[in-house]
């Protein structure tokens, strides 16, 4: 066999990875943030809502019900619910910064928007989702 043939499949697995489409690269300040949210969770989150937010012991933080949960209100409400009350067995022992920071990775991590700087206290309430593409009938005249 040509050792060129051997290097098809190689190449068709590159180019249809090239057409993927990505996720967008979060700026350098939400990255860090993302990452201390992820190691956040790790800590005070997983033992009860799994390792990949599939729920163990408390609800699961990703799939459809969650989206469409937190899809209609501002990241507010879900910041507002880790802060009053998580983690479970030690409420109010996460700083502030540290309920941001998971706020952020929950987000993240289900597909919802997050502003392009970092989430923060005055960011909480201005994170919304895309206005959806308008219907012909509300199309703007030309």
């Amino acid at each position: 066999m040509r050792p060129a043939l051997l290097l098809l499949p190689l190449l068709a697995s590159l180019s249809a990875l090239a057409v993927t489409p990505t996720a967008p690269i979060p700026s350098p300040a939400l990255a860090e943030q993302l990452q201390r949210g992820e190691t956040t969770y790790v800590l005070a989150c997983a033992m009860c809502h799994g390792d990949r937010l599939e729920g163990v012991s408390a609800p699961e933080l990703s799939g459809d019900d969650f989206r469409a949960l937190y899809r209609k209100l501002p990241p507010r409400a879900l910041h507002d619910l880790i802060r009053d009350t998580m983690p479970y067995d030690r409420r109010g022992t996460l700083s502030a910064q540290e309920v941001l920071d998971v706020t952020a990775y929950l987000l993240r991590e289900n597909g919802l928007p997050l502003p392009e700087g970092s989430l923060t206290r005055d960011t909480l309430d201005q994170v919304n989702e895309p206005d959806p593409a308008p219907t012909p009938d509300q199309a703007p005249a030309h």
